[in-house]
């Protein structure tokens, strides 16, 4: 039996640093490796609609660094200004921060410029759309069946062939990690591939799109519920992240009446190579004031609008006191309004900076110096980023929704997501007692034991056997 790792999602990645999905991908195979079970590597090619056996090397620069045990990609070009290099670093000299600076302002036109992109794709979406109703023809993925009034006919478009066979074999396993439902005929062909006695095993970290159309476009939300009805009736194994999620999956499958394959936490590892004693190098921006930190991707459901809320009540009690905030992560839909207020509001916009596409060296130093992380977020599927500021040995202020208490229920100190003023409390409780904050960290340091992707690995191939071993018995 060979196990097939698909690595589809990484096969494209254009940052200079992983983001959760891909350090969960990268991060699992890491561990796979240093188990002793070195999966083969495939790609679904959107083109040849098949899955097929790539090298490591074929993988982005800024991918392979993070696999120790791969050698660099060879190219035949110098990196291009602002490519990722093979050691790891982007082009600093023409980067997008030392281009467009780290301000407020900048933030927004990057974001700006990202969702401009984003309605030009969703124009032509509904164009085509439009075109398929006015004109009677199929509207794209909703029906196999194209509907062509011809003289009054209604005439069937020939469906598109079959996925391919790839290099998968009967008796072997797809294990799909990926957040493939960006792929276009990726499900299709992992269903394909189990006609042909192939097990297939996938991830599902949360439901965010499916049970919360509020925080995604519309769009989204059609994606992932499509993409999730077809990986619960196309799978023989299901994994997730959380006790929360299995709870939440297991309620989907039974109010959709959908079939519940067999169904796997496992837990993260959280392990970072840069949270070692050596002192990680000054980042691009260094406060000049005492800092707290937040790591996540501007969302709406990750609640950077009660961190505005909890520091305009910080500055208008102190203005010379009120430490600044460091958002560390990427915009995304729906907060270009909260980004506004920031810039424009006196009180706070030289206290919180929004920093994007930070590296992992640049992550330590600001987990090493900050006085504490926080994590306001209102759902998840698990919450990597607390479980990283423990790692790190750091006092945590998180949110105690969902899943965020599971990684450890006793060592962040909690909030309700809801309550700006019980996170002001907090905030200035950790800059006024030092002795505090020593001895929630001695605490940390002393009890909380970081995951190691190899423990997440063996859960994996203990998910894996026991999928196949179903399957074995239901074919018999």
């Amino acid at each position: 039996m060979t196990t097939w790792y698909d690595v589809s999602d990484l096969t494209s990645w254009h940052l200079g640093h992983l983001t959760g999905i891909q350090r969960t991908v990268v991060g699992v195979l890491n561990g796979l490796v240093d188990c002793g079970a070195a999966p083969r590597l495939v790609r679904y090619n959107i083109d040849q609609r098949r899955f097929e056996e790539i090298d490591v090397r074929s993988l982005p620069a800024a991918v392979v660094r993070h696999l120790p045990w791969a050698s660099a990609p060879e190219t035949d070009h110098p990196p291009l200004p602002g490519e990722p290099t093979e050691a790891g670093s982007p082009g600093r000299w023409l980067s997008r921060e030392r281009i467009f600076g780290t301000s407020h302002a900048a933030a927004e036109l990057r974001l700006a410029f990202r969702e401009f992109k984003h309605a030009g794709r969703q124009l032509r979406r509904k164009i085509r759309r439009w075109a398929s109703v006015r004109f009677h023809r199929r509207e794209a993925g909703l029906s196999p069946v194209v509907r062509a009034r011809r003289g009054g006919r209604t005439l069937p478009l020939p469906a598109a062939p079959p996925p391919a066979a790839g290099p998968c074999q009967p008796g072997d396993v797809l294990l799909s990690l990926s957040a493939s439902w960006t792929i276009p005929g990726h499900a299709e062909a992992v269903a394909a591939e189990r006609r042909r006695g192939v097990a297939a095993v996938r991830m599902i970290y949360d439901l965010i799109p499916a049970i919360k159309p509020q925080w995604v476009d519309e769009e989204s939300r059609l994606q992932v519920t499509r993409w999730l009805r077809s990986l619960l009736t196309e799978s023989d194994g299901i994994l997730t992240i959380s006790e929360f999620s299995r709870g939440e999956i297991e309620a989907y499958c039974q109010e959709n009446r959908l079939p519940q394959p067999p169904l796997t936490v496992v837990r993260l590892g959280d392990q970072l190579g840069s949270a070692d004693d050596q002192a990680p190098p000054l980042p691009r921006f260094v406060p000049r004031r005492p800092f707290f930190v937040c790591v996540s991707t501007l969302d709406i459901r990750k609640n950077h609008r009660l961190l505005y809320d909890a520091w305009q009540v910080l500055a208008a009690r102190d203005p010379a006191g009120c430490p600044d905030l460091i958002c560390l992560g990427v915009p995304h839909l729906f907060v270009s309004d909260l980004l506004r207020e920031i810039r424009l509001d006196r009180t706070v916009n030289g206290r919180i900076h929004v920093l994007s596409d930070v590296d992992d060296a640049e992550l330590a130093w600001y987990y090493r110096h900050s006085a504490a992380t926080i994590y306001p977020s209102r759902y998840e599927g698990w919450g990597l980023p607390v479980a990283e500021s423990l790692g790190h040995g750091r006092l945590c202020l998180a949110s105690n929704a969902t899943s965020i208490p599971e990684i450890s229920p006793d060592l962040p100190v909690f909030f309700d997501p809801f309550n700006a003023r019980e996170l002001v409390a907090l905030v200035e409780k950790t800059l006024r007692e030092p002795d505090w904050v020593r001895e929630r960290e001695a605490a940390i340091r002393q009890q909380f034991a970081a995951t190691p992707w190899t423990a997440t690995a063996r859960q994996v191939t203990t998910a894996i056997a026991r999928a196949v071993s179903d399957s074995c018995r239901e074919a018999a």
